[in-house]
């Protein structure tokens, strides 16, 4: 059966009865919904809802971390005809009354008491508001209702008005939005993006077909929802019957060995972090440990390159290689569950070796790509995948490769027109008109594709470095090469409108003071910030620079860079929610040392 609106893809979905639809996952306890109960506080909540004057095209704005009442929400809203608001949990009281004012939210839910405490401080001056919804028991305050209250008037109203609810829903078309999306935005106010049931409906059923999500399936459920990778993902988890578990991403770990996930979405860093969290332990593990672990893991890796190159590796290695898989490699896995088919890594550009790295130890990790504003629009598959590319176009999507000036040969900016293009951005008409022209969207990202109709992400068009002489840097791609070490955690390139590019760098603290003791550089007990300013320190990360972007011309070269001796962190405002570089906040706060780089040529 076709569907055209998340109502209608949520009826289908709910058809056929789960015990565990949803899992809600705290330190081993469980708060499970069955398909059944989804459904049943699905139809009572939009009901309440609707008691409460929502009508079609009302928005309700959502603050929650991931959990089964943050699916109630945004299903019942949308069979209610309205439009969900989701935001992030860390978002300022200043910004989330910027989203509550600007959006003209009607209803306005929070899941926990503390996030109650700050919605209800963010509530000044709004004159749309009717309604705030805490969804916790605990979570009180004056003229703040509960979720289940709402529920509660939505049963009454099922009573009296059982047609009310059917009737709401049949008038919903596929073209009408259902929610708007703030973009976390690495400069300048957010963006409210509209996407219409036929925009996710769409990039969910072509996802449903590309990758092999089925009911046997337990998913994972971390990332913020509130971004477009993870509820695309719960969206298509859910349409395949898949079992869903909802868990804070400090508890992941945790929670691997007891659900043994079969599959679930992350963001590079997350990936990074496991890899080097896995290789470090072997690090720090006896002789004859670490001797066995590097070779497991260079015979996964030749391996792996074998399937990557689509040959058949020798009888030797193939028997060497389930050596290494029976002593090491299996191990690997079962520490994240051992059941994992696949993963995949979206929201920022994968560094090819943490893929290879994954393969190696037997998970495969699926890059694909896409914006807010377009929903998915690439992926790798199973059968059909590359390092360094985000894989092939989805069915229905149109990309092209619009050439820039000074830019390299096949290389320019992304720009795409599908049915998963959004309607443009909430009450901004200026700023959709510079995105949007003839029906094409301009996504800001630089690529290319390969001989086979693979894509690569190259850079993106504003983070372009100018150097005074009119040369064209693209960060991205030398970051992702530095990055690559393993004494390295993050890296930032800087430059625009001076004589050469210059990096910030941090340090992997931990494997930095490993190297530090073993090669006997600083004292015992020296802090991070004495080893960053001794200079066999210094001249260990020149070396790891020049060897890294020795391919690149002249004029990328790195000729000055500073280590910091503390993380990017969004805490710190230099990335986003999703983990991307602030570029214009890292340059704002490290002005100082930036200066002093350039004064010290």
């Amino acid at each position: 059966m076709s569907v055209r609106t998340i109502p209608e893809m949520f009826a289908r979905a709910v058809s056929s009865p789960r015990e565990e639809a949803l899992v809600r996952w705290a330190r081993g306890a469980r708060h499970v919904f069955s398909s059944q109960e989804l459904a049943r506080q699905v139809a009572r909540t939009a009901t309440g809802f609707m008691a409460l004057g929502l009508r079609k095209g009302d928005r309700v704005l959502l603050i929650s971390e991931n959990r089964p009442e943050w699916a109630v929400v945004d299903y019942a809203t949308a069979c209610a005809g309205g439009i969900l608001v989701p935001v992030y949990t860390n978002l300022t009281t200043a910004q989330l009354n910027y989203v509550l004012d600007n959006s003209g939210a009607l209803l306005a839910i929070a899941s926990s008491k503390e996030l109650l405490e700050k919605l209800l401080a963010s509530c000044h001056g709004l004159v749309n508001l009717r309604q705030v919804i805490a969804i916790d028991r605990d979570a009180h305050a004056t003229d703040v209702m509960h979720l289940e209250t709402v529920g509660t008037m939505g049963d009454d109203m099922l009573r009296d008005k059982p047609a009310a609810l059917p009737e709401r829903t049949a008038k919903i078309l596929e073209d009408d939005v259902v929610t708007i999306i703030y973009t976390s935005g690495t400069t300048g106010q957010p963006k409210g993006v509209m996407l219409s049931h036929r925009n996710l409906v769409s990039n969910i059923e072509t996802l449903c077909e590309a990758l092999p999500f089925s009911g046997e399936d337990t998913a994972l459920s971390y990332l913020p929802l509130c971004h477009i990778t993870q509820r695309i993902a719960d969206y298509c988890y859910f349409n395949r019957g898949a079992r869903i578990v909802h868990v804070a991403l400090d508890q992941v770990a945790e929670c691997m060995k007891d659900v043994q996930p079969t599959t679930f979405p992350g963001v590079p860093r997350v990936y990074e972090k496991v890899r080097d969290a896995i290789l470090n332990r072997l690090a720090h593990g006896r002789v004859a440990s670490r001797l066995l672990g590097t070779w497991a893991i260079e015979t996964g890796r030749r391996v792996a390159e074998h399937r990557l190159a689509k040959t058949t590796p020798s009888w030797w290695l193939a028997a060497r290689h389930a050596l290494a898989d029976r002593l090491v490699l299996r191990r690997i896995r079962e520490g994240m569950g051992g059941r994992l088919r696949f993963v995949i890594s979206g929201g920022a550009p994968l560094n090819p070796e943490v893929m290879k790295f994954f393969l190696s130890v037997g998970i495969q990790v699926l890059e694909g790509y896409g914006l807010t504003e377009t929903t998915v629009l690439c992926v790798n598959r199973l059968g059909a995948f590359k390092p360094a590319t985000v894989g092939q176009p989805l069915p229905g999507f149109e990309i092209r490769i619009e050439p820039q000036e000074g830019g390299h040969a096949g290389e320019g900016e992304i720009v795409v027109r599908g049915p998963g293009i959004t309607r443009g951005y909430y009450l901004d008409p200026r700023r959709t008109d510079e995105v949007l022209v003839d029906g094409w969207f301009h996504t800001g990202d630089l690529g290319r594709f390969d001989d086979d109709g693979f894509l690569m992400i190259t850079g993106r068009k504003k983070e372009l470095l100018v150097t005074s002489g009119g040369k064209k840097v693209s960060p991205a791609p030398i970051e992702q090469l530095i990055a690559a070490h393993p004494l390295v955690s993050q890296v930032v390139l800087v430059g625009d409108g001076r004589k050469y590019i210059s990096a910030l760098l941090v340090p992997d603290q931990g494997r930095l003071r490993t190297h530090c003791q073993s090669a006997g550089v600083g004292s015992d007990g020296a802090s991070m910030e004495d080893l960053l300013q001794d200079p066999s320190v210094k001249g260990l990360f020149a070396r790891i620079i020049e060897e890294s972007t020795r391919d690149y011309a002249r004029f990328e070269q790195i000729k000055r860079f500073t280590l910091l001796p503390g993380e990017f962190s969004v805490e710190g405002g230099e990335l986003t929610p999703t983990l991307k570089v602030r570029r214009s906040i890292v340059e704002q706060k490290y002005q100082q040392l930036i200066e002093q780089m350039y004064r010290e040529s």
